[in-house]
């Protein structure tokens, strides 16, 4: 899915917060290297995720977030080749 950051900083999911004044928006494929094939940016387990919407940079994650295991992996994990988004996945 993509991003919204905020102009205050917060990376916000675009598919459950909507668009505003000022927002930068992160297309899908953006997205997909950010979070799974580099892991610079992470977020909580799904359940909360689904809640919050909230995604931090890797390097800046609040102390009292739970941060899904997955994004605690090396970014290393996932091959570059097979770490694309399918054409079908993808936004306009």
């Amino acid at each position: 899915m993509a991003l919204r950051i905020r102009k205050d900083g917060r990376i916000l999911c675009a598919a459950i917060h909507a668009a505003e004044e000022c927002d930068t928006y992160i297309p899908d494929q953006l997205h997909y290297e950010m979070s799974v094939v580099h892991k610079v940016i992470a977020s909580e387990p799904m359940e909360r995720h689904a809640i919050t919407g909230q995604w931090w940079w890797s390097a800046g994650i609040p102390a009292d977030v739970e941060v899904d295991p997955f994004y605690l992996h090396n970014a290393g994990d996932v091959p570059r080749e097979s770490a694309r988004p399918s054409p079908e996945t993808e936004m306009p």
